[in-house]
């Protein structure tokens, strides 16, 4: 191979950014080119400043890459104004990745209209909270009843965690075939009955994944950033209440 083929090799290569919450299910699939991960740790998305910034810092470290498939959603503005250093920057158009292990936006929003108070926790979640609970020990469902059981005694913690989450009225484990879901289960469960939620469990889809591995990367499901260009948060922001994007003009 010459020096000519080799650069641009390196150039068709696809780099993947994803969190750590979808790993097992991203790793499952073949990807159809060369396919490059990077998987960036739960533990920032309780601080979006500070993953937008590690975020960025790996979009800039992706020079070369022909396409960078970012595979985050806006997650409490993390991905706002990111920019694409060089390469196409292909961003999954979902709030967070709740729709993408789903399959659709279309399935999140019609689970959404079942139960708009709905706690969702698949294998990954659960993993990550432990990683949150390292991270920021005030910033987990558990960590808080704790805390306040220290303090207070079990009957008023349970109280307080109540009222916490008094909007939400169930607990959705979502099914993604990872084979060490059933301890993830059992801790799922667990937190219902701490919440005093009802816990229900639903199978996944992979076709959203699917796309973010293979493609195609087109609308309504995926941003594209022209090389140069900047994450506008109103992309997002064309996503209805239901969680269907309404399409951008």
């Amino acid at each position: 191979m010459t020096e000519e083929n080799a650069a641009k090799a390196e150039k068709m290569t696809v780099r993947i950014i994803a969190c750590e919450v979808m790993k097992e299910e991203l790793l499952a699939v073949a990807p159809a080119d060369a396919v490059e991960f990077q998987f960036v740790s739960m533990g920032l998305h309780t601080y979006p400043e500070k993953l937008g910034n590690e975020l960025q810092k790996l979009l800039d470290e992706s020079r070369g890459s022909e396409r960078v498939v970012l595979a985050f959603g806006l997650c409490g503005g993390a991905a706002r104004n990111l920019k694409a250093a060089g390469f196409t920057l292909t961003i999954p158009r979902v709030h967070d990745c709740i729709p993408i292990l789903l399959g659709s936006q279309e399935r999140f929003a019609e689970i959404r209209r079942e139960e708009k108070g709905t706690l969702y926790h698949t294998h990954g979640w659960i993993e990550g909270m432990k990683i949150i609970r390292e991270c920021a020990p005030d910033r987990s469902i558990l960590s808080d009843y704790q805390r306040i059981c220290n303090k207070y005694g079990a009957a008023k913690a349970a109280g307080i965690l109540t009222r916490m989450y008094d909007g939400y009225r169930r607990v959705l484990f979502i099914h993604t075939g990872n084979p060490k879901e059933s301890e993830s289960l059992a801790r799922s469960m667990e937190i219902a009955e701490l919440l005093k939620l009802s816990h229900q469990e639903i199978m996944g889809g992979r076709d959203y994944v699917q796309k973010i591995v293979k493609g195609p990367y087109i609308e309504p499901d995926f941003i594209n950033i022209a090389p140069g260009g900047a994450v506008d948060e109103m992309l997002f922001l064309s996503l209805d209440s239901s969680g269907v994007s309404k399409g951008v003009s």
